[in-house]
């Protein structure tokens, strides 16, 4: 007795295969090379298909995914599938992770404003998190970027200066207060450049008042910066312009005796010879 064997899945295989095989000249089979690449061919696509209708099923999937999108930098699927985790898993011990990362591709992003409202979200809700003072680090970072030309508004060097402080207050041990101390000082000297843009701006207008306002705030609290020099022969300058002949030759004497070394200081000289006695010498 004859056995017959099963070909149905061969048959089955052979209809599904036999229009890709076909060359334009109908009933002329490819060769057979030709005929196993496409095998391979449609083999990876149903593979590819199969994988591709494969959810994330914990909370573990979703971050993996979330984390591969973001590294392919599809910023926009990552933070959807961070938030599919945060709100299919709310007990979820990766839900901090999530919030965090989300505030952080919207930071790769260069969406600033946003991503400062979810590095502040995310220290609302975790406080006392490891990663707390990263976010503090990050509020900084995103006014820091925003951070204009000196010569004009400075509300992000602001912004970004009273966060770095945030971070030195609330976490003066961590490993970010070297990076921070960094950023405060050169926020610092951009504030002082400000100060003194804006004050040779009204001094050139004839603003004198308002300069000598300007200049003396900058003495004052940027003792440090390395224009002082500039500041207070600008400061002198607004002082003769006024008449206020005292004031300007002890200014005029300051720059003398702190700055020996200073480009304004034979010009300071000149004016101290040129100034009325007021009772101030020159040595």
């Amino acid at each position: 007795m004859r056995i017959q064997t099963k070909m149905a899945p061969n048959r089955s295989l052979r209809t599904i295969l036999s229009p890709a095989i076909m060359h334009s000249n109908p009933g002329t089979l490819m060769k057979p090379r030709y005929a196993i690449i496409w095998v391979y061919f449609l083999a990876g696509l149903v593979l590819f298909g199969c994988a591709a209708k494969e959810k994330p099923a914990t909370p573990e999937d979703y971050m993996r995914l979330g984390n591969q999108q973001s590294a392919e930098k599809q910023q926009q699927q990552a933070r959807e599938t961070y938030q599919d985790l945060l709100e299919k898993f709310p007990e979820s011990a990766q839900r901090a992770q999530a919030q965090f990362n989300i505030a952080d591709s919207l930071y790769q992003e260069k969406n600033y404003l946003e991503a400062r409202f979810e590095y502040q979200k995310f220290l609302e809700l975790h406080p006392a998190h490891p990663l707390a003072s990263r976010a503090q680090y990050q509020i900084a970072m995103c006014s820091l970027q925003q951070v204009q030309h000196h010569d004009r508004d400075q509300r992000h060097t602001q912004d970004a200066l009273r966060a770095f402080r945030q971070l030195r207050r609330t976490y003066p041990q961590d490993e970010l207060i070297p990076q921070a101390e960094v950023h405060v000082l050169n926020l610092r000297q951009r504030l002082a450049d400000h100060e003194l843009a804006v004050a040779r701006f009204y001094y050139r207008k004839g603003a004198y008042h308002a300069a000598i306002g300007r200049l003396l705030n900058l003495i004052q609290v940027y003792p440090t910066s390395p224009d002082l020099d500039a500041a207070l022969y600008i400061l002198a300058k607004s002082y003769y312009a006024e008449e206020n002949f005292a004031k300007a030759q002890r200014v005029f004497r300051t720059l003398v005796d702190r700055f020996p070394a200073s480009s304004y200081v034979s010009r300071s000289r000149a004016q101290l010879r040129q100034l009325p006695v007021t009772g101030i010498t020159l040595q």
